[in-house]
C-alpha cells in the first residue's frame, strides 16, 4: 500500500524546528587553538634546541593572538551582517505594505515580497518556506524574530508586526509608521556616525601624538638616567660606568613581579640586557602606549557606535600600531 499524503489543515501543523545557536564560533576557537597548541609546541621545541627562552615567549603571544584574532573576526563579520539585514529592512516592511494593499491576506502578501533585501534575504526566504509548508504566522515571526534576536532593532519591529497580526489592526498603516520611525532612527543613527566619526579621527591622531611623546621621552630620558649613573660611579672611584635599573631594589612581591614582567618583555623584544634601565624603561614606555591604545580604542568604538564590538576593533587596532610603531622603531635604534 502506497503511503498516505500528509495534509497540514488548520489543526495539524508540522513541529517548528528552531535552529540552534550557531556552532560556528565555537568550531572557529577549537581550531584556532589546536593551531595555536601547534605553535607553541614548535616554539618550545625551538627554544630547548637552541637554548633561548625568548623563542619560546614569543611563540606563546602568537599562539595568543591566534586564538583571539579569528573569533574576533567572525564575530565582526556576524555584526556586519546584522547591520546589513537592519539596513534593508525598510524596503521588505514597504514592498509588504504594498502587497497588503492589493488586498491579499497577510501570509500571501509575505509571500509576494521578491525584492533583493541583501542579507536579509535569507531570514526572508526561510520565513515564505515556513508559512508555504502550513506554519502560523506567529511561529514564523517567532522564528525569525529568535534568528536576528541580536538586532534590537529587528527583534522589535517583528514583535510590533506580530502585535499587529495578532489584534487584527490596519496593517497598512502600522506598516508605514514602522517605516517611518526605522527610516528616522538610520538617519538620526547616520548622522550621529558622521559626527561622531571626526572625534574616532581626532583620537587616533591623539594616541600617535602620544606614541610618539613617549618615543622622544624615552630618548632622552634613558641616556640621561646613565649619564647621571656614570657621573655617580665616577665619584666613589667605581669603574662600573652604568646606571643601576630600580628592579634591583626590589623588595616586595609586586615589584618582583612587575619586574620579571619587564625582564620579559624586553628579552622578546630586544630591548637590551635583564634587569637594565633600557629594558625597564623600554618596557615600562611599551606597556603604557598598549594600555592607553586598547582603551582610548574601546572609547573610541563606544562614541562612534556603542557596540561593544567596535569599541574591541578599534582597541586592538590601536593597541598593534602601537606594538608594531615601537618594535620599528626599536629596530631602528630610534626608542
Amino acid at each position: 500500500m502506497k503511503p498516505k499524503p500528509v495534509h497540514f489543515g488548520k489543526n495539524k501543523k508540522p513541529p517548528i524546528k528552531f535552529e540552534l545557536k550557531s556552532t560556528k564560533n565555537k568550531e572557529i576557537l577549537i581550531h584556532s587553538s589546536i593551531i595555536a597548541i601547534i605553535i607553541l609546541i614548535i616554539g618550545l621545541a625551538v627554544s630547548f634546541t637552541f637554548d633561548n627562552f625568548n623563542i619560546a615567549l614569543n611563540s606563546f603571544v602568537i599562539a595568543v593572538f591566534v586564538v583571539i584574532i579569528p573569533s574576533f573576526l567572525y564575530n565582526y563579520i556576524q555584526f556586519l551582517k546584522l547591520k546589513s539585514c537592519e539596513k534593508y529592512l525598510p524596503l521588505f516592511l514597504g514592498d509588504l505594505k504594498e502587497a497588503k494593499k492589493s488586498g491579499v491576506s497577510f501570509p500571501e502578501a509575505i509571500k509576494a515580497c521578491r525584492g533583493d533585501y541583501g542579507k536579509l534575504d535569507k531570514y526572508i526566504n526561510k520565513l515564505k518556506k515556513d508559512i508555504s509548508w502550513g506554519v502560523s504566522i506567529d511561529q514564523a515571526l517567532k522564528h525569525m524574530q529568535r534568528n536576528l534576536k541580536k538586532s534590537p532593532v529587528i527583534s522589535r519591529s517583528l514583535s510590533i508586526l506580530l502585535e499587529t497580526y495578532r489584534t487584527g489592526g490596519n496593517i497598512e498603516d502600522i506598516l508605514e509608521t514602522l517605516i517611518n520611525s526605522l527610516l528616522k532612527i538610520m538617519d538620526s543613527e547616520k548622522y550621529k556616525q558622521s559626527v561622531m566619526q571626526q572625534h574616532v579621527v581626532m583620537m587616533y591622531g591623539i594616541f600617535m601624538m602620544y606614541i610618539g611623546l613617549i618615543i622622544i621621552i624615552g630618548n632622552f630620558l634613558i641616556p640621561m638616567i646613565n649619564e647621571m649613573g656614570g657621573n655617580e660611579n665616577e665619584m666613589v672611584g667605581i669603574s662600573l660606568m652604568e646606571a643601576k635599573s630600580p628592579c634591583l631594589d626590589c623588595g616586595n612581591p609586586i615589584c618582583y613581579g612587575l619586574c620579571g614582567y619587564y625582564n620579559v618583555l624586553g628579552g622578546m623584544l630586544g630591548f637590551g640586557e635583564a634587569d637594565s634601565v633600557e629594558v625597564y624603561y623600554k618596557s615600562l614606555f611599551l606597556t603604557m602606549i598598549l594600555i592607553q591604545g586598547f582603551f582610548t580604542g574601546i572609547v573610541a568604538g563606544q562614541i562612534s557606535s556603542r557596540d561593544w564590538l567596535d569599541g574591541v576593533k578599534h582597541g586592538l587596532i590601536m593597541f598593534m600600531i602601537g606594538l608594531v610603531v615601537v618594535i620599528i622603531t626599536n629596530l631602528m635604534g630610534i626608542f
